[in-house]
């Protein structure tokens, strides 16, 4: 449904010649939403047999845990576009800048005035098709099995709220605050896209069931050396666990800098 959404979008955006549209993409978007909360809902009982389905090899994961998260973020995105998308971001009328000047004109309906038509926010049709990128990010980070697919889901995300940051291009505050998470985002996408690297390179797998069984294999053999007088066994070549310590801390790093989390919030 989501793949529907977007695709119907950018063939609307690419051919329409009417710029004013955002309110009739955003009710769009807003029924898409909704019909995908219901699709979520109704595949609950897919996992109700067993602990879930892997699908596409293993990239992703159908769980009712993930299914659960995929409904809330369903549910809260709808809100967010529900609130946002039908109010002008700046209501000014010079007619009533004044207490007094409120007392002396005269009260004529005028509806294009009083909801702003012509106000920045309605000329933006980007909005809801830029959401729905977000959104399909996050989704797909919920339900991710492997570092491949959890690096081209955060990007994916982090993509869309570098140009939602910068919508207003005439803005200074809102092109400097872009271009400073954008900057901050690439940091951080090398930390982690390092990390999975190292990762691989000391597994030779990308599927995170993998490296944990791989992991739990090794702190069992170690164990085993440890208390055994076997020579034979100490000789064994054992996989050091620190390896991927090392690559999880660098991947957490580049974790807490996408979340701006203190101390890595500057």
């Amino acid at each position: 449904m989501l793949i529907l959404l977007l695709t119907g979008i950018l063939v609307s955006n690419a051919v329409t010649l009417k710029r004013e549209k955002s309110i009739l993409y955003s009710r769009v978007v807003i029924s898409g939403l909704a019909f995908s909360s219901l699709l979520v809902y109704n595949n609950l009982h897919v996992t109700s047999l067993g602990s879930g389905i892997g699908i596409y090899g293993g990239l992703f994961n159908v769980t009712a845990f993930t299914l659960g998260f995929n409904l809330f973020i369903l549910l809260i995105a709808l809100v967010i576009l529900i609130l946002t998308a039908f109010l002008p971001r700046k209501v000014a009328i010079k007619e009533l800048g004044s207490p007094i000047s409120i007392i002396n004109c005269d009260l004529n309906y005028d509806k294009n005035t009083i909801a702003n038509r012509t106000g920045e926010s309605f000329r933006i049709i980007e909005y809801p098709l830029v959401t729905l990128f977000v959104l399909s990010g996050s989704l797909f980070l919920m339900s991710t099995g492997d570092l491949i697919s959890i690096f081209l889901a955060i990007e994916l995300q982090s993509y869309g709220l570098y140009i939602l940051c910068s919508l207003y291009r005439d803005s200074e505050s809102s092109t400097g605050s872009a271009l400073t998470y954008f900057l901050l985002g690439g940091l951080s996408s090398c930390f982690i896209l390092l990390g999975s690297a190292l990762l691989y390179a000391n597994s030779g797998t990308t599927s995170l069931d993998n490296i944990y069984i791989i992991t739990s294999i090794s702190d069992v053999q170690i164990k085993m050396v440890e208390s055994s007088t076997s020579n034979y066994l100490s000789s064994l070549y054992l996989y050091q666990a620190y390896f991927y310590h090392v690559s999880l801390i660098i991947m957490v790093v580049g974790f807490l800098f996408k979340i701006s989390a203190a101390p890595f919030h500057f």
